[in-house]
């Protein structure tokens, strides 16, 4: 049993920091409590793209972004910004350096089932997505600030790659970034970061992560006690 949501300090931060819009989003993920009725395993990394390179190997699979033909996002080094949609950007090319170390990113929530469905028939165990409040107890990892470090955001920098002084230095007119500097621009090699009390990396900053859950505006304001998908 954990206390799911956005504690008050960080909803005063946020509010602080990048306005009242962002602090009302930040107040409706009201702190509630939430009950995990059975136990769950989750990977200490993010899956990385020698992982997902397995997975196309094995399955021939093609990403949404591939196949709809209009690419993911990425960086464009002759005008040094992000941007996309664009059919050049896809798993495979972001316009930055990656190794296989790396997180995959521009995969769809349905490519990330499909990579779930892939490893639970290759290893013959069951695969999935986590659900939201799995994933927040997971990260929050037995702390009620938050941040992994307490309520101080320049403690991010020791859990994970956030927008930083390093950003900053690439991206001038990046206005929310925080003073210390963690050393990578884009996305980190996975493992780089100090982990948490439950022995994972990266659930600060580096990529965003799938859930299971469907998007509701007002899901905090019903969310259910206990978790649904360990009904």
């Amino acid at each position: 049993t954990f206390m799911m949501g956005s504690p008050k300090s960080e909803q005063d931060y946020v509010r602080k920091e990048f306005g009242d819009e962002a602090g009302d989003r930040a107040a409706q993920e009201k702190q509630h409590e939430v009950e995990i009725t059975k136990g769950f395993h989750l990977g200490i990394h993010e899956v990385t793209i020698g992982q997902f390179k397995q997975f196309v190997a094995d399955d021939g699979y093609r990403t949404e972004a591939e196949k709809d033909g209009e690419g993911g996002y990425g960086y464009n080094e002759g005008e040094n910004k992000l941007e996309g949609r664009k059919p050049q950007y896809t798993w495979k090319h972001t316009g930055w350096n990656q190794t296989d170390e790396h997180p995959v990113v521009n995969v769809t929530w349905h490519d990330a089932k499909a990579f779930c469905a892939w490893l639970s028939k290759k290893e013959k165990k069951a695969y999935g997505l986590p659900s939201e409040a799995q994933w927040e107890y997971a990260c929050r990892a037995g702390t009620k600030t938050a941040y992994q470090g307490g309520d101080d955001p320049e403690t991010l920098a020791q859990y994970g790659n956030v927008a930083d002084a390093t950003a900053k230095a690439k991206f001038p007119t990046w206005q929310f970034t925080i003073k210390a500097a963690d050393g990578y621009v884009f996305t980190a090699p996975v493992g780089q970061f100090k982990k948490n009390a439950h022995g994972l990396f990266d659930m600060h900053g580096n990529v965003w992560e799938w859930c299971e859950d469907w998007y509701d505006a007002k899901y905090y304001e019903k969310s259910p006690k206990t978790n649904p998908l360990n009904e």
